[in-house]
This record gives C-alpha cells, sequence and structure tokens, in this order.
C-alpha cells in the first residue's frame, strides 16, 4: 500500500448524503468505480441542526461536548452508506476518526489534523474491505473527540488520501466543479477545467466555498491529485494541477466574494514602546482567531487598527479585545464582504489593480479596505453591493 499512486479516496459532502436515494447512488457510484476509501460528511442540513441544539444550551464552541455533538451526524452518514454497500456485495468496514487513526490537536470546533495512523485502514483494505470513514472528526492523542471546522470532511478526505500513500481524492459534491465565480450570483460563471493549487488557495480563502482551504493545502503539500466533480452529473469536473507558464495568459481565473466578515477598528492605543500590534494580534491569536486584512492609521493620539475577522469569530474577538484593551475604543463593523480577484497570470501583467479599483468606480462600489498577495487582490465593500461588484468585475475580467 506504501505509496500506490493508483489508490483513489473519494469523499462524498451532506447533499450527496442528503437522504436515503441519494446515498443509495453514491453506494452505486462506489461499487462502480472501485475506491480505496470514503470519508462521507452528514447529512445535508443535520450539522446546522446539531449546531443550533448545542447553541440553544450554551454559546460556547471550545469545549468537548460540543465537538461530541456536532460531529455526530457524520457516524449515521458511515452507517447509511456501509448498509446500501453490503446490500451490493462490496465489504464496508465503518470507522470513526478514533478507528481511522486522525489525531488532532486539542482546538474544539476547530481541531487540526497532526497525524494519521493507517495501519487499521491498510490493513482492512488488503483484506478486502472498504473502510468508510467519519469526515469532519478526529481524537487527541489523550483521545478526547474533536472537530476540524466547517467544511472539514474535504480535509479529512485528503488526510486519509495522504495517509494510506494514495495518489488521488475526489471530493464529490453537487457542483459540477469549481467555476470562475458562483453561479448563484452570475448565471453566466465559467466552470474551470484545471487550476493551479495557489489558485484554489487564494479562492478557498477568499471566500470560496467549493473546497475547504485545508484540504487544498494538504493536498498540495503531499502532491495528491485533487479533483472536484458533482456526484450526479457525469461532468468531468475540475483538476488541481501545479501552475504552469502557459497559464498566465489567463490574467484573472476566478473571483470570490465573502459575506461573512466583521471590520475591527481598534485605537487609538498611546504606543511609545511600539508594541501594540503585536499585543493586539498576539492576543487574537492566542484565542486561535485568525485575521485577515490589516491597516494602521498614525495619529497624534496613538494607532489606530483596522483588521478583519470572520463573522464566526466575532463575539470571541469582541471578547478577547475588550479584556485587553478595556480602555480603548472598539468599533466592529458587520455589515462588510470581501471581493477579491485571483490568477496567477496578475504576476506577469500590470495594472490589474487599477483595473479593479476603476470597475468597482464604474459600479458605484466604495472599497473599504484593501489587501493583496501575488495573485489575487481583495476589497472590504459594502455587503449589501457584493453581488452587484461580483458581476461587474467577472464581467471586466472573464467575460
Amino acid at each position: 500500500m506504501e505509496n500506490n499512486r493508483k489508490v483513489t479516496v473519494f469523499k462524498f459532502g451532506g447533499t450527496s448524503m442528503g437522504s436515503v436515494q441519494t446515498i443509495e447512488h453514491v453506494a452505486e457510484l462506489c461499487a462502480r468505480h472501485k475506491p480505496a476509501a470514503v470519508v462521507v460528511s452528514a447529512m445535508a442540513g443535520e450539522t446546522n441542526r446539531l449546531v443550533n441544539l448545542a447553541k440553544s444550551i450554551d454559546l460556547r464552541t471550545d469545549v468537548p461536548e460540543y465537538d461530541l455533538l456536532v460531529a455526530s451526524g457524520e457516524q449515521v452518514s458511515v452507517a447509511l452508506l456501509s448498509l446500501a454497500l453490503r446490500k451490493r456485495g462490496v465489504k464496508p468496514y465503518p470507522m470513526l476518526a478514533s478507528q481511522a487513526g486522525i489525531r488532532t490537536d486539542a482546538q474544539h470546533s476547530k481541531a487540526l489534523i497532526q497525524s494519521v495512523d493507517r495501519s487499521l485502514m491498510v490493513q482492512k483494505i488488503a483484506d478486502g474491505f472498504l473502510p468508510i470513514v467519519a469526515g469532519f472528526q478526529g481524537v487527541t492523542v489523550e483521545g478526547v473527540f474533536t472537530s476540524l471546522g466547517r467544511g472539514g470532511s474535504d480535509t479529512s478526505a485528503v488526510a486519509v488520501a495522504a495517509g494510506i500513500g494514495a495518489g488521488t481524492c475526489v471530493i464529490y459534491t453537487d457542483v459540477d466543479g469549481v467555476y470562475t465565480t458562483d453561479p448563484r450570483v452570475y448565471p453566466q460563471a465559467k466552470l474551470i477545467r484545471k487550476i493551479c493549487y495557489e489558485e484554489m488557495l487564494e479562492m478557498a480563502s477568499q471566500g470560496s466555498k467549493v473546497l475547504h482551504i485545508r484540504s487544498v493545502q494538504l493536498a498540495a503539500k503531499y502532491g495528491i491529485d485533487l479533483w472536484v466533480k458533482n456526484t450526479f452529473s457525469d461532468s468531468e469536473g475540475t483538476q488541481m494541477i501545479e501552475a504552469t507558464a502557459n497559464m498566465e495568459s489567463e490574467i484573472v481565473t476566478g473571483i470570490a466574494c465573502s459575506k461573512e466578515e466583521c471590520w475591527f477598528t481598534l485605537g487609538p492605543i498611546p504606543d511609545p514602546q511600539n508594541n501594540c500590534l503585536a499585543k493586539v494580534f498576539g492576543a487574537l491569536a492566542d484565542s486561535s482567531i485568525n485575521v485577515d486584512i490589516i491597516t494602521q492609521n498614525l495619529e497624534p493620539q496613538g494607532k489606530s487598527i483596522n483588521f478583519t475577522v470572520a463573522t464566526s469569530d466575532q463575539s470571541q474577538a469582541v471578547t478577547v479585545l475588550s479584556k485587553a484593551f478595556h480602555n480603548t475604543s472598539l468599533k466592529v463593523l458587520d455589515n462588510v464582504a470581501k471581493v477579491s480577484i485571483v490568477g496567477v497570470g496578475m504576476r506577469t501583467h500590470a495594472g490589474v489593480a487599477a483595473r479593479l479599483f476603476r470597475c468597482l468606480e464604474a459600479n458605484q462600489v466604495p472599497v473599504l479596505l484593501v489587501t493583496t498577495s501575488e495573485i489575487k487582490v481583495a476589497c472590504l465593500i459594502d455587503r449589501d453591493l457584493a453581488d452587484a461588484a461580483v458581476k461587474a468585475l467577472h464581467k471586466e475580467f472573464i467575460s
């Protein structure tokens, strides 16, 4: 089984597992294509239901009980798919994270995978079984149950693929692949047949919901051939590849948008020792809060710091900063969105940012904050203008 590049792992999302009928269809796909292992999500809507149950009692998500509850939906999916496979003459081996050896750190509700003990999976594959693994779950070294955060089943699948030495991981969902932007916002969006890992990482981090960002990072790290395909169609799907020179002909590959953003303004903070930035972002990091766009203004009274965090971290960020800077002004705006253009071709084309700003200005979309990388320009804007901005930028750069 060591580094068997012909081996494939399948992952099926919530819509694929959404009913008995779709689970029967998934079982047919598995029986026909014979993957080495399968990772499954909870049935569509089930995780939301469990999250709401937990929060109706306690809003905390950083405790073991929360993970134990919200990750239980995957156990149902594992059992149902195993029953459907057994009916078809396939020998399933249902596995929770503890059996699959998925070890994580102890960050409840957003744990990071540290290792995969593949021994039992590899043994069962050698014995003719098909492991059916619960995604989204992990266990600490002490055996405490954890969850990987929303979308974490994608990461589970790539981790399993890396663990058993698979060369390919196929993420099955309810769309034909990765599009140039969300087709629900802009129906003229185009299906991308091949996209490099760098671009997909930026798209995922900027709001594209097709793939979990950590799954793309893992696939790139371990050289896994990662695909996105539709469970319910014969579309070729989208393949992640390494960047090549001819990809530079396309300046912008995709337009991403995240409406789950909060804009924080902290300050002014007197900073005679020039260490307030470390103090602010150190406090947030200690609470595992990721920060995106960052700017600072130098004023006579000190530094004012602007930054964005995900909406899911808003409450915790307010608590952390209010405690650390209790005498400092803190303003939070949650009616914002982040719209981004992404493409490796931006490395070799000048004037891309200027085109973006002219396009947004022409469509009366004020830019609040900006951040850039070699292959991305991202703007914070009013949330109510997000869809209009996506459409305008798609027309400007792609069609």
